[in-house]
């Protein structure tokens, strides 16, 4: 997947920003508070949605980043999955649902399974990767970058997944294994 273009019309400190991604990695630089992480943090919410809950922080994400200013809580993204599907979508945080588009315009936002709690989930069906793994392998804050044990171990193997079956749910030595007995049965019947 690339991420092409963000277009943040407001977020926490940010306002009127759009920003042109270049294929590869991007790296987000910039004094302290210069809003680094509201950015990374921007990217998350369009695909997941933006948690209205403090999960054990003092303010939740909603209220962490709700406009400073007078203005609409909402933005762009616009990516290409890896089967060269264009897609742009557009969310304004007040609300559950975000519009999703297809290369050519058409809303296809009802095409997407809705969660009561969630809301639409087409990013997770479109790639199979929920925030977590999204959160830990594609956008990496400066203070989050140790992994303990857990976390280190999912990450590798559902990149290793990915990498070598195309899906994070598949594994590689799975398959080897049951290959590897498959052809060990047929062995001594022949």
């Amino acid at each position: 997947m690339k991420i092409k273009k963000l277009q943040i019309n407001n977020f926490g400190k940010l306002k009127n920003k759009e920003i042109n991604l270049e294929s590869g990695i991007n790296v987000i630089y910039g004094e302290n508070e210069s809003g680094k992480s509201t950015l990374l943090d921007f990217i998350i919410s369009m695909f997941y949605g933006i948690n209205k809950n403090k999960n054990g922080k003092e303010i939740s994400n909603y209220d962490k980043y709700t406009p400073w200013e007078d203005g609409e809580f909402s933005g762009k993204i616009n990516y290409t999955l890896d089967n060269e599907e264009e897609f742009e979508v557009y969310r304004n945080f007040t609300k559950k649902n975000p519009q999703v588009f297809d290369k050519y315009g058409n809303d296809i936002s009802k095409e997407f399974a809705r969660d009561k709690s969630d809301g639409n989930r087409f990013f997770y069906e479109q790639t199979k990767v929920d925030e977590e793994l999204f959160s830990l392998s594609m956008v990496m804050h400066q203070q989050e970058t140790r992994l303990d044990n857990k976390s280190r171990s999912t990450l590798i193997q559902r990149l290793s997944n990915i990498m070598l079956t195309g899906e994070d749910d598949i594994s590689y030595k799975e398959v080897l294994r049951k290959t590897k007995q498959k052809t060990n049965r047929r062995n001594r019947y022949t």
